[in-house]
């Protein structure tokens, strides 16, 4: 029988709050959704939301984690097994000649 235990989590890195919902929505439509944990890791989230990392899946269910890369090096999640990172972050600039700020994908 398949444990929580032997299972293990996947910490999906993604560029920002849109592409972590996308994502999200996009697994809870699939077919295996019944097979999965899905947890969603944000700044904007609250403190009880983001806590959800920490918890184990339910019985036979795999825990996806969607997160942006500032995951990466502020927290450790102890059953995660597998990392699938996109290799792309969002980069601020400034635009001097319009005095704006702005994140480039």
């Amino acid at each position: 029988e398949t444990t929580n235990a032997n299972l293990g989590a996947v910490l999906v890195f993604l560029t920002g709050w849109d592409d972590i919902k996308n994502v999200n929505m996009e697994i809870q439509k699939s077919s295996i959704i019944d097979e999965l944990t899905v947890v969603a890791l944000h700044g904007m989230l609250g403190t009880e939301k983001q806590r959800q990392v920490f918890r184990p899946p339910s019985k036979g269910c795999r825990k996806v984690i969607l997160a942006t890369n500032i995951a990466e090096s502020s927290i450790t999640i102890d059953d995660v097994v597998y990392v699938i990172d996109l290799c792309m972050h969002k980069e601020k600039t400034y635009d001097a000649e319009s005095n704006v700020a702005c994140l480039m994908p």
